[in-house]
Formats: structure tokens, sequence, C-alpha cells
């Protein structure tokens, strides 16, 4: 039942579609709708702050721990068969531990926390940019479905005065029953592709509420107006170099990992604290109260001699991740350049069929009205003059959907080379900026 009224909801969008004006700006306001309340955008930004938290966790390293303890009770104390000596006890203590050297393991884990949090913010930046890509993609998919649903109508409406003329023609003669029923046959096919018209449609519209946030209204605006792309594909491969968020995530991944390695390399070698302590104990002891009192202050050096052969486990693991990460960079600049590629070879594509497809739409109109010229004098059949809006038709259909191809080329493009940005697609909202969570968190030493 649930199914059956979203299906009708769905509908009803999508008669509004064909049913109002185009919406001024309606392209930019998805795009920014889209920015601003995604959840997909906001989970990852929440993911982010997660991962800078890891920068400040690794500064903690260079600060002091001081710890302090307190007791209060009672206690019974007795030596060489005496009697017990009974009274209140309070124990308070104080202890500092700075740490002094680390043997470059702090610095080390500080910096590969950095790493991180930057290969974390190119991560945010990736996720944004698919998800306004997928934003372009649902939306031009529900322009190009509402146009083509508008071409399918337009073609059944044709079809169906094209069969009361083959009734009409028929009942005086001038054409014969075979071609009643290859006008009947033909517009049970336009029927169907009203139908199935109908079908992307619904479909196209749960991908943009999904995506976008909210069910279109009224027919949306096609793009016109695209953002400035490189004048080559070779300035595209040197752009994507150095701004695709997936690439300079997997650099900071390996530098991250590079660091890694003395950290985990840190743990086999001298460390260095400044340990100072202040004790106060009050109690009973074996010849009455007692009092004791201590305050020090000392070096202390930690060698690690043998620990059971973990540490050195970790140094491989880390020298084997570092690896990877190496392979992974160098795997992942060859996927991108492939991606700018492939995106730049779909984009002249589809130029050069639009092309194509306005041309094939000018010589099919030529040719239908030739031949209903011609049918009008006897030299045509009713099956050439469907056969010609059958033509017409899926030149219509195919260009829309070559336009529609043309767009999602375009913006392909610009995510491959990480510009699929709020600030270059000149969008009316303020950028996420992920580098201010980093500066408020990192050197953060106490709080929630």
């Amino acid at each position: 039942m649930l199914a059956r009224y979203r299906r009708v909801t769905l509908l009803l969008t999508a008669a509004s579609l064909l049913a109002y004006p185009a919406c001024a700006d309606s392209f930019t306001d998805a795009l920014t709708a889209t920015y601003q309340n995604n959840p997909g955008i906001k989970a990852e930004r929440d993911r982010q702050r997660a991962t800078d938290e890891e920068v400040s966790q690794a500064l903690s390293g260079f600060r002091p721990n001081v710890s302090a303890s307190y007791s209060r009770g009672r206690q019974r104390s007795a030596f060489g068969g005496a009697d017990w000596n009974n009274g209140d006890s309070e124990n308070a203590s104080l202890t500092l531990r700075q740490p002094l050297f680390r043997s470059g393991g702090t610095l080390s884990s500080y910096n590969a926390a950095k790493q991180r949090a930057r290969a974390g913010e190119q991560q945010l930046t990736a996720r944004e940019q698919r998800v306004l890509m997928d934003a372009v993609t649902s939306y031009v998919d529900v322009t190009a479905a509402a146009s083509i649903l508008q071409i399918s109508r337009e073609n059944e409406a044709t079809l169906t005065k094209q069969l009361n003329a083959s009734r009409e023609r028929f009942e005086v003669g001038e054409v014969t029953r075979t071609d009643v029923a290859q006008s009947e046959a033909r517009l049970s096919i336009a029927r169907t592709q009203v139908i199935n018209a109908e079908g992307s449609l619904i479909s196209a519209i749960a991908a943009f509420e999904r995506v976008i946030g909210y069910k279109p209204e009224g027919m949306l605006d096609q793009p016109i107006q695209f953002p400035e792309l490189p004048l080559s594909l070779q300035e595209a491969l040197e752009q994507a170099r150095a701004s695709n968020p997936e690439l300079l995530r997997a650099i900071h991944l390996a530098k991250s990992s590079e660091y890694d390695v003395w950290t985990n390399k840190s743990a086999i070698l001298p460390r260095v604290d400044l340990v100072g302590s202040m004790v106060r104990q009050e109690g009973v002891g074996v010849i009455g109260n007692n009092k004791f009192d201590q305050d020090s202050i000392a070096v202390e050096l930690t060698v690690p001699i043998y620990q059971a052969g973990a540490e050195y486990s970790r140094v491989r693991e880390a020298k084997s991740v570092a690896r990877q990460r190496q392979y992974e960079r160098d795997d992942t600049k060859l996927n991108v350049e492939q991606a700018v590629s492939r995106a730049w070879e779909q984009l002249e594509t589809a130029r050069s069929t639009i092309r194509s497809r306005e041309g094939q739409i000018q010589a099919a109109q030529v040719a239908l009205d030739g031949v209903r010229q011609e049918q009008e004098y006897g030299a045509r059949t009713v099956l050439d003059v469907l056969d010609a809006e059958q033509e017409l038709f899926s030149a219509r259909t195919a260009l829309v959907q070559a336009q529609r191809d043309r767009v999602v080329a375009t913006y392909n493009v610009l995510l491959t080379l990480g510009r699929m940005t709020p600030s270059y697609l000149q969008l009316p909202v303020a950028q996420y900026d992920a580098r201010e969570h980093y500066d408020d968190t990192k050197w953060l030493p106490i709080g929630f």
C-alpha cells in the first residue's frame, strides 16, 4: 500500500514537471541544497573532525602527565606479637611525569597524525565532489526524462491523428485494412514508450530526492552555461595531478606511513622522563602514630631490552604498510590519469554526437514532410509515413540523451580535476573549511 502511495505521489510530481514553467536558477539551487543538506557530506565532515583529534592526541605526547591520589581510613598494625595499634590513616600523593626524550617517536607520531588529517581533508573533499556530481547527474536525468516523456506524448498524439486519418481514408476506400492495422500497431508502441518514459521519470525523481533532498517542482531548467575547462587534455592531466583529491589523499597517506615506521621503531629505543613526586602519609605504625613526608625529583632513563618481540613485529608491519601506501599512491596516479582521459573523450564524443543528432533531426523532419506530401499523391504508403515519424522521434530522443551526456561529461571532467567545489562552481554558499576545526582542536589541552 505504501509503495502504491509513493508511486502515485511520484506520478503527480512527474506530471507537475510538465505543467509549470521553468524555475530560475534551479540547477544552482539544487547543487546548493545538496552541499548544505546531504547527509553523506555531513557524515564525512564528522569523520574528519574525529580524524583531527588524532593530531591533538599525538601532541599530548609532548605534555606532562600529572596524577594525584588521596585515601583516608582506619588501620591497625602489630610487631613481634605485641598488641594491635589502631588508628586513623591518611595518604596523599602528587606525581608529575614530563617526557624529555622518546627517541623521536612523539615527533614522528605527530607528523603521521598530521598527514592522516591532511589525507582526511582530501577524502572529505572527494566525498563532497562525488555527491555534487551525483546531484548533477540526478538533476539532468530528471530534465532528460521529462523531455523524453514530452516527446513521447507528442509522438503518441501524432500517431493518434494518423490512426484517425487512416480509418477515415479506409472508410472511403483510399487505404486498406493493413494500413489501419499498421497505424494501430505503431500507436500501441507509442503508448508503451509513454509508459516507459513515465517510469524513467519516476525513477529519476526518486534519485533526485535521495541526493538533493527534495522533490523537484515545475519543469527544471537545463544547464546551458558551464564552468571553464582546460583547453587541452594535457592541461587537464597537469591540473589533475596537482588537485585531484583522491591522488592527494594517497600522497598524504604514503607520507603518514613513512612516519609510522619510525614511531614503531622508537618503542625499542631509550626514553627519558623528568619525574617529580610529593607523598604525605599519616597513620598508626608499629611504635604508634607515624607521619611520613617525601618530595623527590629525578631524571629517569628507561632502556627497553626485550619485550617479547611484539615491537619488532610492529616495525616490520609498518614497513610493509609503507610500501603498500607507496604502491597505492602510484596506482591512484595512474587511475586518475586514466579517468581524466576517459572523461575528456566522453565530453568530446558527447559534443560530436549533439552536432550529429541535430543534423539528423533536420534531415528527418525534411524527410517526414516530403513523405507526407508524396503520400497525398499516392507515391508513398502509410507505412512510409509511420517509418518517417519513427525516425524523427528516435532522432529527437537521441538528441535529448546526447545533451544529457554532454552535461554529465562536462562536470565529470571537473570531478577528475578536483574542481567540483562550491567556489569553482560559484554556488551561493560558504564552503566548509575543515582546517578551521583542525586549528581549533590541535593545541587544545583540555575540554570537550
